[in-house]
């Protein structure tokens, strides 16, 4: 679907990423943002290399604009709190007068609240991370990342209690030549007496019922399959034409010990430059390696339904509420974790924040 998006339109995006587990919207960015976020990343490459670093080796492919060296280390790590706070921060790496901010805070933001449940003041939409990658030309062997799904690199605590989406969008036209995205969607619930898949739950804008039957539905996920396998199947014509059931009575029961499920036909992701690709945390996916003679780059930014926190209360990542208004109206919220954070995020203390749980959802 592309980026002119409707009312309507949304809510038929949305009730597909909650069938899917992921949706794409072509041309979600326009190309002075594309343009944007290209001249930061080619600066933070270039700027790595130059420090003698190999982007495949050494990084995976993954770098963090504010904390891959660029710029010093924050005088203090309070700006994983607040808006405000973070955007002076982020403002630092590039030395376009454009910035990526606007387009992380406004466009993107704006984009991933569909997807995440409703926003509360003692749970508002946070970024959680974000991040380019980049697969350098050639790099096949080292470029290709195995099946996974982002909550994986969250502890269980945290898995069981915050809802993410990944917004990974293509800052290159991508296809199978330069290392794309290839989906497993979730299995369908199947009603076995009328035939026909289950229509979505009445209702998934609180987290507890979003995380049961997102994880309910990744847990009826068959063993992973073999890539080459996956993409024979994704680039099967003959399968897009299969008929597909209708669309039944919604699923009253979120757990899965009483569903039969069908497994759907992996996708294989072939967008051009400026289009994204929204991410449930369980979404199976994987992605293949560069074989071309040039960059693959793309960003992907996170966002979470609340701060997300381990179980022992310690912050995950960043925490930085989409707007400021949350700050300002509900500060108790950063009071409770003023204490933890003076104490982790000392301003001499960066390597400690360097080495926190940090969560590597790539593609």
């Amino acid at each position: 679907m592309d980026g002119n998006l409707g009312a309507l339109d949304m809510e038929e995006l949305r009730k597909q990423f909650h069938r899917d587990g992921f949706v794409i919207v072509q041309n979600a960015l326009t190309r002075k943002e594309v343009e944007i976020l290209r001249r930061e990343a080619d600066c933070l490459v270039n700027f790595l290399i130059s420090e003698g670093a190999d982007i495949m080796k050494d990084y995976g492919g993954v770098i963090e604009p504010i904390s891959c060296g660029y710029t010093d280390p924050p005088l203090s790590q309070m700006f994983i709190l607040s808006r405000r706070s973070f955007a002076a921060v982020r403002n630092l790496v590039t030395e376009d007068p454009d910035t990526v901010v606007p387009i992380l805070f406004e466009k993107m933001a704006s984009l991933a609240r569909t997807f995440l449940p409703e926003e509360t003041q003692d749970n508002p939409i946070c970024l959680f991370n974000e991040q380019y990658i980049v697969k350098t030309p050639k790099s096949e062997l080292t470029s290709q990342f195995e099946w996974h799904q982002d909550a994986q690199y969250m502890d269980p605590f945290a898995q069981d209690s915050f809802p993410i989406v990944s917004c990974w969008t293509a800052l290159d036209d991508v296809n199978q030549m330069n290392g794309t995205l290839l989906i497993e969607p979730f299995p369908r619930p199947l009603n076995t007496v009328s035939e026909t898949y289950f229509d979505l739950p009445t209702s998934l804008n609180d987290p507890k019922t979003h995380l049961q039957y997102h994880q309910g539905l990744a847990s009826c996920y068959k063993d992973k399959l073999d890539k080459d396998q996956a993409l024979t199947l994704a680039l099967d014509r003959r399968a897009k034409n299969m008929p597909s059931r209708p669309l039944g009575s919604p699923l009253k029961t979120l757990d899965p010990q009483h569903w039969e499920s069908e497994i759907q036909r992996p996708v294989l992701v072939q967008v051009p430059a400026g289009s994204t690709i929204f991410l449930s945390g369980f979404v199976r996916h994987c992605s293949l390696g560069n074989t071309s003679s040039k960059f693959r780059r793309a960003y992907m930014p996170q966002f979470s339904a609340g701060a997300v926190v381990a179980e022992d209360g310690r912050i995950v990542s960043l925490a930085v509420p989409i707007t400021d208004s949350h700050v300002l109206e509900n500060t108790h919220y950063y009071e409770d974790h003023d204490e933890q954070v003076n104490q982790e995020y000392h301003d001499d203390d960066y390597e400690d924040y360097e080495n926190q749980e940090d969560p590597e959802m790539f593609a």
